[in-house]
């Protein structure tokens, strides 16, 4: 299920794909249709066909997806969304100009670095006050500002009462001051100046800038300002004209001395070519590149306009403003005539080209300043090659005013209109956590005219476009949305809004939707039309997680339909799947047990127990019930909303049908819970499945999440967006195995299979209504795996199981290991190197890739897709691979020791999207760098380029989670008896079973044993467990001092003395050698049969958790699976249940007490062997 799986990061997809299989020319060593019909007795025992027929028993009524009509609902809703920011922003903006004359010089609110009263919201994902605002001041602000009057508070206030999704609303003055609501605490105030901030300057001047910033890097600029070089103070200015840019915007920065370069060049080669967009990413890379240059020798003015204007000639030719902003500490030293240059090389531009000259101290004479005045006024320059744009020139004397003196160079591209039209920033991350936002704004003016501001309201994007995110329309349908400028914000190819913590790549839509239809589809919707159209596109179908199961693609038959966001610059489209439908249950009458919120510490009820499930507080009283995003209507109100006991009581009442009042959850939400309650009767009855698997559960199309046994999930949870629901829903109609991951619940690593749940049948037509699965551990899928095949025990063969994408399910090695396990997303590449090159040599597994666009990498993988057995046994790789029909998963058999070796793979643990490809076919997941055009932020895509990856899932959220302290004194929910499985087998046949052969420093015990999960982790003795060490565990109840450790003392000498009693008459009554239970080659069956080990084509076992270790016949330790019945085993000697009542002291009333006592008799009897000789092992009662 991957509830408390650890993230991986990174990206690489693997596929193996069998184009041909090679004749098996013998009789084979295994059968795959054995497995199979395993794997299908399996999920029978936990109920997956009986769920289906709970589906196929509901009525229900189907019907196609139409896209017009959803394009015309879902985009009147997000223009109701849009309108909340863009009506607050203009009511802030009618207080201001109305309370302009009320203003005053006296600051009513605290200033932000100084902000009090504080507190965490949820809402606002920091500490706020959310009773008051809070004022910034610019250490440039104006002597003679005045403040704001309540009134714009209160208007902020009520703004936020009308519209809960907004988040900061501010007024940010032209006096260099910023008014924000709710009060929060700001850090460097000093430094913050709003009139620098993108979001003042496109909202005061709307206009999109080419900027050329040329910097003096001579040898005079190593001078001292306040012992600050003058370098430095160059620096942070031209850092700031950065910082006023927008991505809409262009840069490009020059260095010069006695020559000029054109700066970060030598890592973003397309900088020498074009200005570069202003990105957030072009932004940084640009302040790191400023931030390390140095001084040099000579000043060399000429240089420096040349490489200036060679940008701008070799930059495509648009419409924006362009402007060169100078900057030099002294006279021209070096070169011809600046005048000369930027005479001839404007006009070849059309005199377009604006100058700013900044003169930084007083070491000019008249002569140099005339000059960079008449740079400014460009005084040579032919008018008849266009309208010559006369600059400024400006004097800094005080080199503190730079910053402030070069960054309001847009206030010459202001006009004196009165808008009225808001401003849409660019999607940005927020400083305080809230993730990607967008601004939107409008200029607010005094009485006079004149610019006084900006007003505005911010609102994540999140929020506005949760109908795209959380659009689930059919199993082919899916809905994307772009800006004006084509940037995609929403499509299932990116990551949620939701999760996107870092500046975006906002990749072109022509990226994504690459189906030659697409082309006109795009064109239409920049211009902002309404229509539809059809044509056969590609669908990227992700397959679980991207970075090591990779993404296949689908051809299908699409119907577009778009159309404009009212009340933004957006336009969206849905794209339907010809045929695709959905499916709705009719009416279902709910009771008052259908539905139990997974808030079970808002469980007060005094009919329900509680118990440790593993590591969780869980319940098996009942199934949770979680409603996760896609449950509700509006999914990020949810998301935002902090849940409290009330509003699950409003749950529960419309749930359980005690009210009609929807809590706003979508239509189909009753049906589904009350239908999946029935899911939890079958689990609750069938008490086979107690120890057979860890957690059972389903998940629906329309977000309901049912877990059992009961216990909390994150809040964030969603189980469409986890890799087990996508996995199943790729391979739609199978049973899917997932590969190991460490779950840290359940302490230790756990397999997932899980399948489709569709409507009324499982045809491929049919919609996909649910998810089945359920979770279970490492050894009991190998357990079922030597129980099917005899040969895998045998010590001349290896047995494993992988997945279509290489990935390892099982391996001998993920039972029997020392040291440090190495398990989870082990690949074939690594874990068998010599078959996985066989099968690339032998084009029985092949790579591909996928493009991840947000990290700028080809990501690559293998698929394995086999539809009949391939023997290589007679190779130099020897082994037979052999599909497991209806699943996900390949058997393998390999012959021990292989005749050759090969060195695939050799490193563990390495994130695929931190490894880069080497030079070898059969190499491990891995990446290779893609090219990407950082000055046009586009993907220079060609005809063969590889389809998109697909997303990987978000971190969960596990806040709150920590159930140590709940569960330290309650009961296990379902005792596994561990101590009574006496074979490696039995133990490895029920989930809370750990067989233990390494004490915790990885060294090999005397006598194996089977513990829980909590004393044997990994095959090793707890470390974490203090009372662990040696060999053995102590008493996990502790101990007293005193008079009770005397007690102690005593007891253990009369029991020492009941041993030795109770060994030495045994040994006098003991007959022949007690005979073993049934075992294939030493392998315990699960079915315990007596009849003879099977042949190869034997079916498999008929039950599973039914089986417990019959007590009548003396089981057997194999201490390895290599060991076969050949093998003459003694029997151990177990106390069962030996519990005694000594002067009140309860001996041996737990598993670690029966684990004492059986090293304390296996201690008497080997002491006892060595006076009398080789004694017969016998079972102890």
């Amino acid at each position: 299920m991957g509830r408390g799986q650890r993230p991986i990061s990174g990206g690489l997809v693997i596929i193996l794909l069998i184009t041909s299989s090679s004749p098996i020319t013998h009789s084979a060593l295994i059968n795959g249709n054995i497995f199979s019909s395993t794997v299908k007795t399996f999920t029978d025992k936990v109920g997956f066909p009986d769920i289906q027929t709970l589906y196929n028993d509901a009525q229900s009524t189907s019907f196609e997806v139409e896209g017009v009509s959803l394009v015309a609902e879902i985009s009147n809703s997000l223009g109701v969304k849009f309108n909340g920011p863009v009506s607050a922003a203009k009511k802030i903006k009618e207080v201001v100009e109305a309370e302009e004359g009320n203003f005053s010089p006296t600051l009513l609110s605290s200033q932000c670095c100084q902000s009090v009263g504080v507190s965490y919201s949820s809402k606002f994902k920091t500490d706020v006050a959310l009773d008051r605002s809070c004022t910034q001041i610019s250490k440039d602000a104006s002597p003679n500002r005045n403040y704001p009057t309540k009134a714009v508070e209160d208007a902020m206030r009520e703004n936020a009462r009308l519209n809960p999704n907004l988040k900061w609303q501010y007024f940010a003055s032209e006096e260099g001051y910023y008014l924000s609501w709710p009060s929060v605490r700001q850090s460097d105030c000093d430094n913050y100046d709003p009139r620098f901030r993108p979001f003042y300057v496109a909202t005061a001047t709307p206009v999109h800038k080419d900027v050329v910033v040329i910097l003096d890097q001579s040898g005079s600029m190593a001078g001292l300002y306040n012992g600050v070089t003058l370098m430095k103070i160059a620096q942070d200015a031209a850092n700031t004209v950065l910082e006023t840019l927008n991505p809409n915007d262009r840069v490009s920065v020059v260095a010069f001395e006695s020559n000029a370069a054109i700066v970060g060049v030598s890592e973003r080669s397309c900088l020498n070519l074009e200005l570069a967009l202003a990105t957030p990413l072009n932004q940084k890379y640009l302040k790191r590149k400023i931030n390390s240059l140095t001084t040099g020798f000579a000043t060399n003015y000429e240089a420096a306009l040349t490489k200036a204007f060679d940008v701008f000639e070799s930059s495509s030719n648009i419409l924006n403003e362009q402007v060169i902003l100078f900057l030099t500490d002294g006279k021209k030293t070096a070169g011809g005539d600046p005048l000369t240059t930027i005479a001839q090389r404007n006009q070849k531009l059309g005199n377009r080209v604006m100058i700013f000259t900044y003169a930084l101290g007083n070491s000019f004479d008249a002569t140099d300043k005339t000059l960079l005045e008449n740079m400014a006024a460009q005084t040579q320059t032919n008018p008849s090659y266009g309208v010559i744009k006369g600059g400024e020139y400006k004097q800094i004397i005080d080199p503190s005013l730079l910053r402030s003196s070069m960054a309001s160079y847009y206030n010459r591209f202001s006009s004196n209109e009165y808008r009225t039209e808001p401003v849409f920033s660019v999607p940005y991350i927020d400083l305080f956590g809230l993730g990607l936002i967008t601004s939107v704004c409008l200029p607010v003016y005094r009485g006079s005219g004149d610019l006084m501001g900006v007003s505005c309201s911010d609102v994540t994007m999140a929020d506005l476009l949760s109908d795209i995110t959380y659009f689930h329309e059919g199993d082919l349908s899916y809905a994307f949305i772009i800006d004006q400028y084509g940037r995609t914000l929403m499509h299932p190819q990116l990551p949620q809004l939701s999760s996107v913590k870092d500046d975006p790549i906002f990749v072109h839509i022509e990226n994504l939707e690459r189906s030659s239809g697409a082309a006109t589809v795009i064109q239409e919707m920049l211009k902002g039309t309404t229509n539809k159209t059809k044509f056969n596109s590609q669908r990227t179908i992700p397959r679980g997680s991207v970075l090591y199961e990779g993404i296949e693609t689908r051809s299908v038959i699409s119907t577009y339909a778009w159309g404009s966001v009212p009340n933004s610059n957006l336009s969206m489209a849905i794209v339907v799947g010809e045929g695709d439908t959905l499916a709705r249950l009719q009416h279902m009458t709910p009771n008052g047990d259908v539905f139990n919120y997974h808030r079970l510490d808002w469980d007060n009820s005094p009919g329900t127990s509680f118990c440790k499930h593993f590591n969780r507080y869980s319940t098996k009283d009942y199934s949770i019930t979680m409603l996760t995003p896609g449950a509700f209507k509006d999914p990020i109100n949810y998301l935002n909303t902090e849940e409290t006991k009330a509003i699950v009581t409003v749950y529960e009442n419309f749930l359980r049908g005690t009210t009609t009042t929807n809590p706003g959850l979508k239509d189909s939400v009753t049906n589904s819970v009350t239908l999946t309650y029935q899911a939890e009767q079958m689990w609750k009855a069938n008490q086979e499945q107690e120890q057979l698997v860890l957690w059972r559960y389903i998940g629906t199309t329309d977000g309901i999440m049912r877990l059992y046994p009961g216990a909390q999930l994150p809040k964030n949870y969603d189980h469409t967006r986890r890799p087990w629901f996508i996995r199943s829903v790729a391979l739609k109609g199978k049973i899917v195995f997932s590969s190991p991951y460490l779950d840290q619940w359940s302490l230790g690593y756990v397999i997932t299979v899980s399948t489709t749940i569709q409507e009324k049948s499982t045809g491929s037509s049919t919609p996909v209504v649910a998810v089945a699965g359920t979770d279970f551990r490492v050894p009991y899928m190998y357990q079922l795996l030597l129980s099917s095949y005899s040969k895998c025990s045998e010590t001349t063969y290896n047995c494993l199981v992988v997945d279509s994408s290489g990935l390892v399910v099982v391996h001998k090695d993920f039972v029997e290991f020392t040291g440090e396990p190495m398990i989870e997303n082990m690949h074939i590449t690594q874990k068998e190197p010599t078959i996985a090159e066989d099968l690339l040599n032998n084009q029985l597994m092949i790579k591909t890739s996928c493009l991840d666009f947000e990290n700028i990498k080809e990501q690559f993988s293998y698929r394995i897709s086999l539809s009949s057995s391939s023997d290589r046994m007679s190779s130099s790789a020897g082994y037979e691979i052999h599909p497991v029909a209806d699943t996900n998963i390949f058997v393998i058999i390999k012959r021990i020791p292989s005749l050759s070796q090969s060195s695939c793979c050799t490193s563990y643990g390495v994130s695929p999207d931190k490894r880069l490809c080497g030079t070898i076919s059969c190499d491990c997941l891995c990446y290779k760098q893609t090219f990407f055009n950082y000055c046009l932020d586009t993907y220079p895509l060609l005809s063969d380029t590889a389809p998109t990856c697909s997303p990987q899932p978000p971190d969960l959220s596990t806040e709150g989670l920590a159930d140590t302290d709940r569960v330290k004194h309650l009961g296990i929910c379902f005792d596994a008896q561990c101590s009574g499985r006496s074979t490696k087998g039995g133990c490895h046949n029920v989930s809370g079973c750990s067989w233990c052969y390494l004490d915790n420093v990885n060294d090999a015990l005397s006598k194996p044993f089977c513990g829980t999960v909590y004393t044997c982790q990994h095959g090793a003795l707890a470390t974490s467990d203090p009372n662990c060490s040696g060999n053995s565990c102590g008493d996990e109840d502790g101990g007293g001092s005193g008079g009770i450790i005397a007690g102690v003392i005593i007891a253990i000498l009369i029991v020492l003395a009941i041993v030795i009693g109770i060994v030495l008459w045994r040994r006098k009554q003991a007959g022949a050698s007690s005979s073993s239970p049934s075992q294939i080659n030493g392998v315990a069956n699960p079915a315990m049969s007596t009849s003879p080990a099977p042949s190869n084509n034997a079916q498999p076992m008929s039950t599973f958790a039914s089986w417990e270790p019959g007590l009548s016949a003396p089981p057997m330790y194999p201490p390895t699976y290599e060991e076969s019945t050949s093998h003459q085993h003694r029997n151990h000697i177990f106390a069962e249940d030996f519990v005694e009542d000594i002067n009140g002291l309860r001996v041996l009333q737990n598993e670690a007490r029966r684990h004492r006592f059986y090293h304390l008799y296996s201690a008497v009897e080997s002491r006892i062997n060595e006076l009398e000789g080789p004694p017969q092992y016998i079972e102890l009662y």
